[in-house]
């Protein structure tokens, strides 16, 4: 009605001719109200009790991301979208040996792209994100390459760049200068909290992406989680990144998760002749009650690989 200027007359006549019918405007606002109260049930049935859903994905390691139809079970679905640090690879910047690379302006503006699309995908009311080691690349070449009083005018992360500050491509060599808008610019019905942290707590539960590894099984999570106890947080339970595998088990009344990853193992070579254990693509999905507690059989760790 809004979009093309109509009323209500106006719309049942438009469906009672191509539809051949010859049914009143109230016919058709009964049929749509019986309608609307199915679709509004099919949405929310099995969802009572529920009061935060939180789809936490990490480590896409862009340009090496799943796509996003990955998540397509979940539109719709996601109250906070929790993006748990290693957005970006930041490959060009990296001190390891690159077998190839793709600029830093070029997996800028990918990664941005992603992140439009996935938020456009998912549908959230509220996105929160962490940085991960490889985000803080950014922060680590400019301290090695720049001078001191330079980095003052450098982001930590490139995630800032991207949800907060905006940035500006110069292209010389086109003399041209195209300006990307931050998303919390660009999401005008979408809260956008990004915390300028390798961690943050939504109810219950903290969502953390560490520098730590350990190669023992889920070892890295429980260190995690005694740092947290003895740094005095509250929790019942903790989501980790960064270790690309998945798992989970309960340590008295806390549940730990490793979420993995979400970005092609196939195609992240990092362990290469490592002997270690391969990388698994995981994503959690976890409800929440109204206290923040767990809802343990409405929340799934999803193993993809």
């Amino acid at each position: 009605m809004k979009s093309y200027g109509l009323n209500t007359n106006m719309i049942a006549d438009l469906l009672n001719f191509e539809n051949g019918n010859n049914f009143g405007e109230s016919s058709y606002r009964k049929d749509y109200a019986s309608f609307n109260r199915g679709r509004i049930y099919e949405r929310t049935k099995g969802q009572s009790g529920i009061h935060n859903r939180i789809l936490s994905v990490s480590d896409l390691h862009v340009p090496y991301q799943l796509p996003i139809e990955t998540f397509g079970n979940y539109v719709g679905k996601v109250d906070i979208l929790q993006i748990n640090g290693d957005v970006g690879d930041c490959q060009a910047i990296s001190k390891f040996p690159k077998t190839y690379r793709i600029s830093p302006m070029e997996e800028l503006i990918e990664t941005r792209q992603y992140l439009i699309d996935l938020i456009d995908f998912i549908k959230p009311k509220k996105v929160t994100i962490t940085y991960g080691n490889h985000d803080l690349r950014f922060q680590s070449y400019f301290a090695k390459n720049l001078d001191s009083d330079l980095l003052e005018l450098m982001p930590k992360t490139s995630l800032e760049l991207i949800f907060v500050d905006g940035f500006k491509h110069y292209n010389k060599r086109e003399r041209a200068k195209v300006e990307y808008k931050p998303l919390i610019s660009v999401f005008d019905d979408v809260e956008i909290d990004y915390t300028d942290s390798w961690f943050c707590q939504i109810g219950e539960t903290i969502f953390c992406h560490p520098t730590a590894f350990s190669s023992g099984i889920l070892k890295t999570a429980e260190k995690a989680m005694s740092w947290f106890r003895n740094e005095g947080y509250q929790f019942k339970s903790l989501v980790m990144a960064h270790t690309h595998r998945v798992g989970q088990y309960a340590i008295g009344n806390t549940t730990i998760f490793e979420q993995g990853c979400c970005c092609d193992t196939k195609k992240v070579h990092y362990s290469d002749g490592l002997l270690t254990n391969s990388q698994k693509e995981g994503f959690i999905y976890m409800c929440q009650d109204i206290d923040g507690n767990v809802i343990k059989d409405k929340t799934q760790l999803e193993v993809l690989n």
